[in-house]
């Protein structure tokens, strides 16, 4: 790896570090799923993945399940639905909430997802757990940080 002041800063620069990996990580999966003829960002996947295995699911359903604000859920289902994977509809029981279910294309396009996202969860199975444990890692930190914040934990450390 090639050395520069973000590797030199070691822990200070977790944060664009791991921003850096997603950037590559993002790159390289846009140009899989353009060879699989899928028009697709990955940050669309955890969303399209949950409505894909629910069938049919509330907004705040989905922004509780990812760990995510109802806005940007709104967001990322708006952009879904433009590009014709997902649709809403209003649910049977009460006519204010919005559901979000797979569209006639989504679930056309559902199989191709699937061989992707088998592939690259192979590869990232190799990349990531088996030489580097780096999912456990990121586990561990997730749930530590959800018993006590970084802020928290920051404003600790001025006492």
């Amino acid at each position: 790896m090639k050395q520069n002041i973000i590797n030199e800063l070691g822990a200070l620069a977790i944060g664009s570090r791991m921003r850096r990996l997603h950037d590559a990580l993002s790159r390289d999966a846009s140009k899989i799923y353009e060879e699989y003829e899928l028009q697709f960002d990955i940050k669309y996947f955890p969303i399209f993945y949950l409505i894909s295995r629910r069938k049919q699911i509330g907004i705040m359903d989905i922004a509780e399940e990812l760990s995510l604000t109802h806005p940007a859920i709104i967001h990322l289902a708006k952009e879904l639905e433009k590009k014709g994977y997902i649709e809403s509809i209003t649910a049977p029981e009460d006519q204010r909430k919005r559901m979000l279910r797979l569209s006639a294309k989504g679930k056309k396009s559902l199989p191709s997802f699937e061989k992707v996202w088998e592939k690259i969860g192979q590869l990232n199975q190799l990349l990531f757990e088996q030489q580097h444990q780096l999912l456990q890692t990121l586990d561990a930190i997730e749930q530590t940080l959800d018993e006590k914040s970084y802020y928290r934990r920051f404003q600790d450390t001025l006492k």
